[in-house]
């Protein structure tokens, strides 16, 4: 990993978009996972990341998580510019995670903005939350893929009420009506008809999460 050191800070991806804050999302969740198991470099890792996050990745004046960015962590605009409903719930989740991880600490003011942007993005005609928004938070993409929804349950559960739980599962809720139980739609199209296709596994991991932190507020094994 150290060779993928930016020099702003935190590390560089492959691709087009090397300076971005979706690498450095799984990184701190993995950081995270490792540090609960204790040892090693992980909770610095996980200060490292949370700090940047605060520092660079949130703009200061919306609150919200922006996407890509420059060499010196400078938030790309334009068609670059976009805002992404779920990476604002996920983002939130695990900053609430790290928080409570630091002696048990109350939720940050970030996070908490962040789930509230997040909403921004759920159409209340569909109560889903949609792929993608402008930074001006009007709706770029009204396609409402399966793991916002997912995010937007676990965020619920970290730093909504009840209410937004419930909204948050029922919105999930509808992505796995199908014929075959265990699998799961993907795509809620705008006219509120589902994609026709194969259930990508990629949702697979969202699903597992969300289910776990559902269970765990239900008191039950997922």
């Amino acid at each position: 990993m150290q060779a993928r050191r930016a020099p702003g800070g935190g590390f560089r991806e492959n691709g087009p978009h090397p300076y971005q804050a979706n690498c450095h999302m799984h990184l701190f969740e993995s950081a995270l996972a490792w540090e609960a198991l204790g040892g090693g470099p992980w909770a610095a890792l996980s200060d490292e990341i949370a700090a940047l996050a605060s520092r660079r990745f949130i703009d200061p004046a919306s609150g919200a998580m922006r996407e890509f960015f420059d060499a010196d962590w400078n938030a790309l605009t334009g068609e670059a510019g976009l805002v992404e409903p779920g990476h604002q719930f996920e983002w939130a989740w695990l900053l609430a995670r790290w928080r409570a991880a630091r002696a048990g600490g109350e939720p940050l003011d970030e996070p908490r903005r962040m789930f509230k942007i997040g909403l921004k993005g759920v159409d209340p005609r569909r109560r889903v939350a949609v792929n993608a928004l402008w930074d001006d938070f009007s709706v770029r993409d009204a396609t409402a893929r399966l793991w916002p929804q997912t995010e937007r349950l676990k965020a619920a559960l970290a730093l909504g009420g009840e209410a937004e739980a419930l909204a948050a599962a029922e919105g999930l809720a509808q992505y796995l009506d199908t014929p075959a139980r265990g699998t799961w739609r993907d795509k809620l199209a705008p006219d509120g008809r589902f994609v026709d296709e194969p259930a990508p596994a990629t949702s697979f991991y969202h699903l597992m999460v969300a289910i776990a932190e559902l269970s765990a507020r239900a008191g039950r094994p997922a």
